[in-house]
């Protein structure tokens, strides 16, 4: 290690996208300044890299921000980092919502809230671009069947559903053809709030700037040969370019009225035929893509790190035009988008036999690899060992939907769709309930009704299940005047601040009972500490909520132990993807178990001989 790095005080890269967050430590190593990584997204796994000192793991911000919060700022004072970095969006966001309480600590890589707000929320980016006189696609925002309806005859298809906020969880970009499939979409409020916008043909241009006081400092362009999916998406194969004039005056005319500071990828569509080009977004942090400027010597994280530093970078007046990057990973993404996601897609279904002979060619041109170094091949060789594993698995599910039973297939997918550290918690328990074991013994230590004073309802994502099952004990306690007993609902996977579905809506209205205030909230450690007793839908809610929080696991009881009959201790099947009878089939089975459970508390008022844990279905041993 240089003596410049001793003198050097750690960068904190927030994020663990290897293909972001590597480059970006690399990058700055080379110039003796260390970095750690930090994650606070479950979906992003551990990093180990040369270039990285340590890995951390912070609470994630969606289910606990006070405690994610409370961690970093507390990483940041112990590890006396100087500067913290974001790649990713909701690193980014995260940076924004903590920018003054991390600005007397160290230097932000962003700028000021309000300007990130302007980059995140898309909506504002387009806005602010047509302002500008910039060129873009057709875009509305859509949040009900009602303004769908009221737009529609504007619509012109096929197009896109984006989500409103860069980084939102639930979806990224989905294609319509039609106006039949976007209305059951939007009905169905599978997304809340979208940005529907117009399909543009054509290849993705991301014109790369460092931009300080309006000025552009450094500058890199590209196109992507090859995107992943294969409709359009993340570039696996790009070619550089000399930076186009119209592009990069529209950039930082672009740049300069959302009053940015900083690095930021402004990415268009541009239309080989017509010779047109349209903004799609802007990505205001470091992009996919990084290593392949730096790769061309324009080094976008040292440059930022200077220029955070008062000092100004000495950037090269040329760059190699004709340079090929790839990024190998992200082929098994193309390719599973070609063998598995035909519906939705725009344009001709490509030939699998074509495009697997193109990926070998591809191989053979030795373009720069975005993750991989000779000195440093962990990241690389995990990276792709997890795609291949991602691809193997897609494999195996749609051989399976050919061959198997449906009831095999939806275990398939339930087991899919836990967190990976609840999986193997999540087979135990389903192997044991097969065998006709219970999914756990009686607590004898379990509360009474009488000192059971917050009852929380969990299932996937908030919106079905447990918050017609919290309305509906309400209404029941309610009836009886009891209103000492508080009732809530979360979900594991819960996206913050959505409407209940419009099933759920329907279904418990016919009953007189309004979802129409309820919004949709994760569960939290705050959440899972202040109840009394929690009731979960299924087993995959059990296991993931033993595993999240293993102290609770004797207060956590599967719903059905109040059902009658067959019933009792199954999971109650969640009717997102069903339909309003669906739905209201499930809504019955709650009422059930639900009367059940009210007419226990009610009877142990002010009695104190009976007990509210069922015995049959404990969750923890």
């Amino acid at each position: 290690m240089t003596s410049q790095a001793v003198t050097n005080r750690p960068v904190l890269i927030l994020g663990a996208a290897p293909r972001v967050s590597v480059p970006i430590a690399r990058a700055l190593s080379q110039h003796g300044i260390p970095a750690d990584v930090a994650s606070f997204q479950p979906e992003e796994a551990s990093l180990s890299s040369r270039a990285v000192q340590q890995f951390h793991r912070l609470p994630a911000r969606s289910s606990d921000p006070a405690g994610f919060a409370q961690a970093l700022l507390r990483l940041v004072q112990e590890r006396q980092f100087d500067t913290i970095m974001a790649a990713g969006d909701p690193p980014l966001a995260a940076l924004a919502d903590l920018f003054y309480e991390l600005q007397p600590l160290l230097s932000v890589g962003c700028p000021p809230p309000l300007c990130v707000r302007r980059v995140l929320d898309k909506s504002l980016t387009l806005e602010t671009a047509q302002q500008c006189g910039i060129p873009i696609p057709f875009t509305c925002t859509v949040a009900s069947a009602e303004e769908l309806d009221a737009i529609a005859p504007k619509l012109r298809f096929p197009l896109i559903a984006k989500p409103m906020k860069k980084g939102a969880a639930g979806f990224r970009i989905v294609h319509f053809h039609n106006l039949q499939k976007l209305s059951a979409a939007i009905s169905a409020n599978a997304w809340g709030p979208v940005l529907l916008q117009e399909y543009c043909p054509g290849v993705g241009v991301g014109v790369e700037i460092l931009i300080h006081k309006g000025k552009c400092l450094a500058k890199f362009q590209h196109r992507r040969l090859k995107e992943a999916p294969v409709a359009g998406g993340i570039a696996v194969l790009a070619i550089s370019e000399a930076p186009d004039p119209e592009l990069l005056r529209q950039s930082m005319s672009l740049l300069r009225a959302l009053e940015w500071e900083g690095v930021a990828m402004v990415e268009y569509r541009f239309d080989p035929e017509s010779g047109n080009a349209v903004l799609m977004e802007v990505n205001g942090r470091f992009w996919g893509s990084l290593s392949f400027p730096i790769a061309a010597g324009i080094n976008f994280p040292y440059y930022y790190w200077q220029v955070l530093h008062g000092q100004r970078p000495e950037v090269p007046d040329h760059y190699p035009v004709g340079m090929r990057w790839r990024w190998t990973p992200g082929y098994f993404d193309r390719m599973q988008s070609i063998l598995f996601s035909s519906e939705g897609r725009v344009g001709p279904t490509p030939s699998l036999a074509r495009e697997s002979v193109r990926a070998i060619a591809d191989f053979f041109l030795l373009p720069k690899e975005a993750v991989w170094s000779w000195r440093d091949p962990l990241p690389f060789v995990t990276e792709s060992w997890r795609g291949v594993k991602s691809f193997a698995a897609n494999l195996f599910k749609s051989s399976l939907r050919k061959i198997a039973p449906l009831k095999l297939q939806t275990e398939v997918d339930l087991y899919s769709r836990a967190i990976p550290e609840a999986r193997s918690q999540y087979a135990s328990l389903r192997i044991r309930q097969a065998f006709g074991f219970r999914a756990g013994k009686a607590n004898s230590n379990s509360a009474p009704p009488e000192s059971v004073r917050s009852i929380l309802f969990v299932c996937y994502g908030n919106l079905m299940r447990s918050p017609m099952a919290e309305a509906i004990l309400k209404s029941l306690l309610g009836e009886r005047g009891i209103d000492d007993v508080a009732v809530e609902s979360a979900g594991v996977h819960a996206v913050p601040g959505r409407e209940a579905h419009s099933f759920a809506r329907a279904v418990s209205s016919e009953f007189g009972i309004s979802l129409d205030a309820h919004r949709a909230q994760p569960t939290t450690p705050a959440l899972i500490a202040r109840a009394d007793l929690i009731l979960a839908m299924d087993l995959q809610n059990i296991a993931e909520l033993q595993t999240l929080y293993p102290e609770a696991g004797p207060k956590i009881f599967l719903l059905s132990a109040y059902a009658n009959g067959a019933g009792r201790n199954q999971a109650i099947p969640d009717p997102y993807q069903g339909n309003i009878e669906t739905t209201r089939r499930c809504f019955s089975i709650l009422q059930l178990c639900l009367q059940n459970l009210a007419s226990e508390i009610i009877s142990a008022y002010p009695k104190k001989e009976t007990s509210i844990a069922p015995s049959s279905v404990s969750a923890g041993e």
